[in-house]
């Protein structure tokens, strides 16, 4: 829960401003739908209330004004991403990235921009007389009126009489198992329709794409792990499917950032006693150690594990510090079938950064405080971590750390990772089935 008090940065383009348009108006349909020309100082400050209730990040009303176009600036007012992605979650998207995708095909159209400041309807309002009431009745008689056009419509369109769902259009990846490096394609099942357009996400990993009936598309994807592709219809997700990115065995890769990862000796299989990469090895990989930069282990395959029932054990050992590192991190992520859980830990000065996501269950040190997940193995620490039909137990060095639970089955397991700010080492890690002992 913070305060943003922000200037404002340099929109990419004119479909930023745009798109920042859209979200505006979205935010006052939420609102209730009034004009914006009609706000007062309590509207924004209910506005910044709610806000804060749901994304805990908490807006002035000067910096929402400057938002909505009311205080005027020299330049259309664009504010930085931790605000938009506060406002794209504020309006049903995860952030403003997924909010871009989701409507980006709108920004490439003749349309006009939405309008923010005028809107034509304000115009016939102030012309018609004070005591002048609407009558209640004309609403219902358009409400339906439009009802049984949209049938007629559908019929029109889909003879057959049935009506178009969303929900029966599938994302199909035609290879979704291979080795790293690897190229996926992608397309729609025999249910959609021609005329619908789709993205498809690939956050992280890769560019997100437009597809349509007929269509497919390809992405290359070069990092070990599992890609859930979202499939979105009109901004919402309606499909995921995963790619599996598989491994022979423990390997290393690293980067500089997350997106993109240097493989080192060329992805050979490690020593599961000894899970390790020197710096030299780092270097020669090409990374610069002079900035700050992860390194990740990987084991990823098919099992037959459930990721909801299983025991998870290693012992690692992670850097104290390194110039550029603050905070060192060490994180663990058992991936599945259709989603993952992640547990990341930092030493106690910096548990505002630890975070654990098991299924749909997510929550950052930033909101809650996590002191008890504090952990520096700079002298070696002990994990585990312990799921019996979706209920999560965390031992940190033997003793019990989170106790908590999820509702959404992540399917069978198909990989575990984990991943170091900084040079770590990992020693036997294993994962047991807890009902048939099968071992990962």
């Amino acid at each position: 829960m913070y305060n943003v008090e922000e200037n404002s940065v340099q929109a990419d383009n004119a479909n930023s401003v745009y798109l920042m348009d859209i979200c505006c108006q979205l935010i006052l349909k939420k609102m209730g739908g009034d004009s914006i020309s009609s706000w007062r100082t309590g509207d924004y400050s209910r506005l910044s209330s709610q806000l804060g209730r749901q994304t805990k990040v908490y807006l002035s009303e000067n910096t929402l004004k400057r938002i909505f176009g009311r205080l005027k600036t020299s330049q259309r007012y664009y504010p930085q991403k931790a605000t938009r992605d506060a406002l794209a979650q504020f309006v049903g998207y995860r952030d403003w990235r997924e909010f871009e995708v989701a409507n980006s095909r709108r920004t490439l159209s003749a349309e006009p921009p939405l309008p923010i400041l005028e809107e034509p309807l304000l115009a016939e309002e102030k012309s018609q007389s004070p005591d002048r009431k609407r009558n209640p009745v004309f609403p219902y008689y358009y409400s339906v009126g439009a009802l049984l056009l949209i049938v007629c419509i559908a019929f029109v369109l889909w003879p057959d009489g049935t009506i178009y769902q969303p929900h029966s259009v599938k994302l199909i990846c035609d290879n979704p198992k291979g080795y790293v490096p690897h190229s996926a394609a992608f397309r729609l099942n025999e249910q959609s329709r021609s005329d619908e357009d789709f993205v498809v996400d690939f956050w992280d990993e890769a560019q997100p794409a437009h597809l349509k009936k007929g269509a497919s598309v390809t992405r290359f994807f070069r990092n070990p792990g599992v890609v859930y592709a979202t499939l979105l219809y009109k901004g919402k997700p309606i499909d995921t499917t995963s790619v599996l990115l598989q491994t022979r065995g423990w390997v290393a890769n690293s980067g500089n950032d997350t997106s993109n990862a240097f493989p080192i000796n060329n992805l050979r299989p490690l020593d599961t006693a000894n899970i390790y990469v020197s710096p030299a090895q780092l270097d020669s990989a090409g990374l610069n150690l002079s900035r700050r930069f992860l390194v990740g282990f990987s084991n990823i395959r098919p099992s037959g594990i459930s990721g909801d029932n299983f025991d998870f054990k290693c012992r690692v050992y992670a850097e104290q510090s390194r110039a550029g590192m603050q905070c060192v991190e060490t994180t663990i992520i058992i991936l599945g079938e259709k989603h993952r859980h992640l547990l990341k830990l930092f030493r106690a000065s910096c548990v505002a950064f630890s975070e654990y996501k098991f299924s749909e269950n997510y929550v950052s040190g930033a909101d809650k405080f996590l002191g008890r997940l504090a952990f520096n193995p700079e002298q070696g620490g002990d994990i585990e971590l312990k799921i019996n039909n979706k209920k999560v137990l965390v031992f940190l060095n033997g003793k019990q750390a989170l106790k908590t639970s999820y509702k959404r089955s992540i399917g069978k397991v198909l990989g575990v990772k984990v991943l170091f700010s900084g040079i770590g080492r990992v020693v036997s890690p294993k994962l047991v089935d807890l009902s048939t002992a099968e071992v990962f």
